[in-house]
């Protein structure tokens, strides 16, 4: 190589290096967006899949999955799958996971007399009934910190196995709204057959391939309790927590559960090593809420249909993301004015992966319902934490397996029939007639979850010992708050904390929200489903509103946005918009 090229190698490479280093705002941008496309593409891919799962196509794994179901039908006595209306459907539903429940109830409590429990302590009867509601209902709400508080049995066993329960149960309602759609015959399906085939055609393959991809990556998957390392400076060995990691990590984000194996989840390396298992782990907690809406559009054979509804959620979570992310790229300005070098709030953020990949997790966690994390969200800026709380208080945009479906439909029946009032036509969606019984179980599905967090926020304002405060609770207290229980209404999951959770009184109230969050809301969208099972298309005679139409999209936009932001509007101004006010010196003298 000559000198000239060798000395435009060195500098083009230090040029483009320079400009990454030195323009953070450009770099940090360009990094979200690849996450959005590889998110994309990937949900894309999957999306025709999964069409024909909701469409009981031949796959490829038939051979396989399909003799697998057909061996647990036998054994649940459901072979061949009988149709269930909805009061079987959904008890049936209730059973099943109840059942679970209760189970993985008894093992959790007594889990220090089970294998590898020497040492554990006992928990308590409240942070058992949190712990066990939080799994079975696809929140994963973490009252205590892993690994020392869980043994390898009770991670293994117990708490993976109610992911792998949660996760089927939503894909499985979501087969069954989409069938009712598709078919006449009054029935929603069979559960046990929904439910089987979920897991065993979509979650699992996803889950063994991601925990190959994690096992690669370095993340752990052993029995061995400590890796003993000796610190250069000092005496004796430190002890890193190992244990089956791999697998708890793949099914916690395929299945949109978040939690993690350690107190830190994803921000520990052994759970998150780099920032290619970064992106591989957001890529796997969206690929199915995403692919499945993209889906929608092949199912019911309509392109522009899918497309609105892509267009919609990304654009609620490009605008949420980049809030987030300019949020924690402007910092605190009592750091940025004391003339030191300042690139931005690094406070509980992993250095490795920085504020952009941090935001873009943190965004993508709550854009699903899954709630994982990779940084402290207690530490993220109010104008950060507004972003994440953007996508809680529109119950999680593209929600968890299946579940998003289910809500994404709530928000589309309303948008028909304001629209169709606009128009003066009767409203319809997929030539089906929406009738007084859809508008009020969606009306009611679509208030369930404001109602699920004002109320006992409010409730709990007015109790100050409970949050060891007294007097006139900070914006910062109010935030925190109000952060606790619009996760768990969202069974979302991820915590900002900034007090003792682990207490009765929020562990029995969260519990008690992430059921309603979970089975109430599934009950309305049921009940939907079964009308419409009952429904024959009507005549194409005029269509009434276009669902695939760009104007139906900006409709289905404004609904879904003035819906959240109005039901939570007082608490934002006393909350996050407050903190903001006072850190950027906003706030007027008198109002201190």
């Amino acid at each position: 190589m000559n000198s000239l090229a060798y000395a435009f190698t060195i500098q083009g490479g230090s040029f483009w290096g320079q400009f990454f280093l030195n323009n953070r705002l450009v770099s940090g941008s360009i990094i979200i967006l690849i996450y959005i496309v590889f998110m994309s593409v990937f949900a894309f891919i999957l999306s025709g899949y999964i069409k024909k799962i909701y469409k009981e196509e031949p796959v490829w794994l038939d051979p396989v999955s399909g003799r697998i179901v057909k061996f647990f039908e036998k054994i649940f006595g459901e072979s061949p799958p009988k149709g269930m209306k909805f009061k079987e459907y959904f008890s049936t539903l209730l059973l099943f996971n109840a059942s679970a429940a209760i189970v993985t109830f008894v093992f959790f409590y007594f889990q220090n007399l089970l294998p590898f429990g020497t040492g554990y302590h006992q928990y308590s009867i409240s942070l058992v009934f949190n712990t066990v509601t939080s799994f079975v209902t696809n929140t994963n709400l973490q009252h205590y910190s892993n690994p020392l508080h869980l043994t390898y049995f009770t991670q293994t066993f117990v708490i993976t196995g109610l992911m792998f329960v949660s996760a089927g149960t939503g894909f499985a309602a979501s087969m069954a709204f989409i069938r009712a759609i598709l078919s006449e015959n009054g029935t929603l399906g069979n559960f046990y057959h929904d439910f089987l085939v979920s897991i065993f055609y979509l979650i699992f393959p996803l889950t063994l391939l991601l925990t190959l991809i994690l096992l690669f990556m370095g993340v752990p998957q052993t029995l061995s309790p400590y890796l003993l390392v000796h610190p250069i400076l000092g005496l004796g060995y430190e002890k890193l927590p190992l244990g089956p990691v791999a697998t708890l990590e793949a099914i916690k984000n395929i299945g949109t559960n978040g939690g993690g194996f350690y107190g830190a989840n994803a921000g520990f390396p052994f759970e998150n090593p780099n920032w290619i298992s970064n992106l591989t782990e957001f890529i796997a907690f969206t690929i199915i809420p995403l692919g499945s809406l993209l889906s929608l559009g092949r199912v019911f054979d309509s392109k522009g249909f899918s497309n609105v509804l892509f267009g919609v959620v990304i654009s609620i979570f490009v605008f949420t993301t980049f809030m987030t992310f300019f949020g924690e790229y402007a910092g605190i300005p009592v750091l940025s004015n004391i003339g030191v070098m300042f690139t931005g709030n690094m406070i509980g953020k992993e250095t490795a992966i920085g504020i952009s990949q941090s935001t873009i997790f943190a965004s993508g966690a709550v854009f699903t319902s899954t709630g994982a994390a990779n940084s402290i969200l207690l530490a993220f800026t109010p104008v950060g934490i507004l972003g994440i709380l953007g996508n809680l208080i529109l119950n999680d945009p593209i929600g968890g397996v299946g579940t998003g479906v289910l809500n994404i439909f709530m928000f589309v029946i309303f948008t028909v029939f304001i629209s169709s009032l606009m128009v003066g036509k009767l409203p319809e969606i997929m030539s089906l007639r929406i009738g007084a019984k859809e508008i009020k179980y969606s009306t009611l599905s679509l208030i369930t979850h404001p109602l699920l967090v004002v109320i006992p926020f409010g409730i709990t304002m007015l109790l100050p010992g409970v949050i060891g405060v007294t007097g006139n609770p900070t914006p910062d207290v109010v935030t925190q708050i109000f952060y606790e229980f619009a996760t768990a209404a969202a069974n979302n999951g991820s915590e900002m904390g900034g007090f003792l959770t682990n207490q009765p009184y929020f562990n029995y109230l969260d519990g008690i929200i992430m059921l309603l969050g979970r089975y109430l809301l599934m009950a309305f969208q049921l009940l939907i489903a079964q009308s419409f099972s009952s429904k024959s298309p009507k005549v194409q005679f005029g269509r009434s509103i276009d669902p695939g139409s760009f104007l139906f999209g900006l409709m289905l936009f404004v609904t879904i946005v003035v819906l959240g932001v109005l039901s939570f509007f007082p608490i934002l101004a006393l909350g996050p918009f407050l903190s903001w006010a006072r850190d950027f010196g906003l706030v007027l003298r008198w109002f201190h």
